[in-house]
Parts: C-alpha cells; structure tokens; sequence
C-alpha cells in the first residue's frame, strides 16, 4: 500500500534516539568487551562452534540483503529517518515485520558463537530488547498512523521477529 501524495511527509517522519546498527550494537560491543576485559565464559568450542557461528552470520547477512533488495523493488530505502511511502509485505516481510532486525540478531549470536563467547550472547539479547523498546515500538507506532487497518492486519498475522 502506498500513501497518498497529498500527505504532508513532516507528519510521517519516524523521529529515534539513534539509528537501529547503533541502539542494537551498543549492548553487543559492551558484551564484547565483557568478554575480553571480565568474563571468557564459553558456549561451544571448537570446530563445531565456529562451523555453526559462520552459518548463522552468513544467514543474517543474507537475510538483510535480501530484504534491502525487497525495499529498493518497491521503491522503499531501509533508512528509518525517510518517510514511508509503501507498506512492504512481500519476501521476507511475509515472515516477519522486521527482517532486517532479525538479521542483525542471526549475525551478532551468529558471531557470538563462532567467538564462543557467552558475554556477545548474552548481550545481543540486551540488543533485542533495546531495539524493541527503542525502535520497533516507535517503528510500529509510525506505520499504525500511516496505514491504519492494512499495518494492523499485517502485524496480526506476521510475527515481530524470526
């Protein structure tokens, strides 16, 4: 779905604290330092660790390039300080309504794992809150008045995250 034309684009602009990369990679750099300063608790050595780490960055990395592809098709830029002129629900929208996000969390655990560090883990959780708390319910809140019944079906029917 598209807005209309004659909407004033002022009143569409979703305003964050910081952008998404940031709000989510703070706690993670904080876990990592935790890990190299405090605490090497691991989570899986070894080959096996490193083998399912590499996997689960490789399907986060192409989980936000291929929704980044998805926008562009539809004439929509990822960047959340642009004004949202279309609903995308096609891709990986059709299985979550915030791909990109999920992404982030495959590569960071993903890194976490193949770095076998509890610390990064534990803190891409604290990612995931924050950019819930900071950014998806803001995020939500924007498409809710920009779109009105078609957001809210959608994201009755699509889960917030993997």
């Amino acid at each position: 779905m598209r807005l209309e034309p004659d909407s004033d684009p002022d009143d569409y602009r979703l305003k964050l604290p910081a952008l998404p990369p940031v709000i989510f990679g703070v706690p993670v750099l904080i876990g990592a330092l935790v890990h190299v300063l405090i605490w090497r608790h691991g989570i899986i050595g070894g080959i096996t660790g490193v083998v399912i780490g590499v996997i689960l960055i490789l399907i986060g990395i192409l989980m936000i390039y291929w929704t980044w592809k998805i926008m562009r098709v539809h004439g929509e830029h990822p960047e959340p300080r642009i004004p949202t002129q279309t609903l995308v629900m096609s891709g990986p929208f059709k299985r979550t309504r915030n791909p990109i996000y999920s992404g982030f969390l495959l590569f960071a655990a993903g890194l976490a794992i193949a770095l076998n560090a509890m610390a990064i883990l534990i803190s891409v959780f604290f990612g995931v809150a924050a950019l819930t708390a900071f950014v998806i319910r803001r995020e939500e809140a924007y498409l809710e008045h920009v779109f009105g019944d078609i957001y809210v079906n959608y994201s009755n029917r699509t889960g917030r995250w993997l």
